[in-house]
């Protein structure tokens, strides 16, 4: 056995950020599904759930679920899971996450909203471009001022970090990180969904708008879940006895050397 060299670290990188693409991209390609059938015309289950509350139950459990799937898969064990740039300024802030591999894990969010968009556009057609639809765009209640949006959004992505920390950082609740993860997502969407839009996640957001070219809205959700993250990160860095964040992504196997 041996220490990985500099050219298996530069690939092991290479492969979490292209893992937080396609995970978010994914991720993203759910979502626009899920309001293509939620909330299109003769959508599945838009026939099935016709009540608004129920459809946000359903928004709720499907995004909670499909974040916990994707931290177990392949993708989220290669990079750590996040999906959100919130997430991985945070890891950046407590020191979990190295300042170039939270810059690339953003970008890497970002793109794979875009994709994720695009590909559930190529799957669905015009539909997903309907009003009602929206690309899976999120929006707020119309009476609801966007301080208060802000704030909600600011909030949530905290009370999300103490949770998906709090297990992360114990070993013996580590295996219950993805159930965490997802139950407090979905929780909080029911929480905060009805009137205040419940992204929490800049990378939740940005395919959508960009593709709704509705960008008024766009600010609050990409700037708010950040300030929320970066508040939580550096609280948690100093407090005086937070246990250790596991290294994300996952550090590398060692090398095998093959001895005579």
């Amino acid at each position: 056995m041996g220490t990985p060299s500099r050219r298996d670290l530069d690939r092991h990188n290479w492969r979490a950020w292209l893992s937080e693409f396609a995970a978010t991209a994914i991720l993203l390609l759910v979502m626009v599904t899920l309001f293509r059938h939620l909330f299109g015309a003769e959508g599945l289950l838009a026939r099935a759930i016709g009540s608004q509350e129920g459809r946000l139950v359903a928004d709720a459990v499907v995004s909670g679920t499909s974040v916990a799937l994707l931290i177990v898969s392949p993708f989220g064990r290669r990079s750590g899971g996040h999906m959100n740039p919130a997430v991985s300024l945070a890891f950046w802030l407590m020191g979990a996450l190295p300042g170039r591999d939270a810059a690339a894990y953003a970008a890497a969010q970002l793109a794979g909203s875009i994709t994720g968009v695009a590909v559930g556009r190529l799957v669905w057609g015009a539909q997903t471009a309907h009003p009602t639809v929206g690309y899976a765009v999120i929006r707020a209640s119309r009476h609801i001022p966007w301080g208060a949006v802000f704030a909600s959004e600011a909030a949530a992505t905290a009370v999300m970090l103490a949770a998906v920390t709090f297990v992360a950082a114990r070993p013996r609740l580590a295996s219950w990180l993805p159930a965490v993860a997802g139950s407090v997502i979905a929780a909080l969407i029911l929480l905060v969904g009805r009137g205040w839009g419940g992204s929490f996640n800049p990378a939740r957001q940005f395919g959508p708008e960009l593709f709704s070219h509705d960008l008024a809205w766009l600010w609050v959700y990409l700037i708010a879940p950040l300030v929320g993250g970066a508040l939580f990160g550096l609280v948690r860095r100093r407090l005086p006895h937070a246990p250790l964040l596991p290294a994300s992504p996952p550090p590398p196997p060692p090398a095998v050397v093959c001895l005579p």
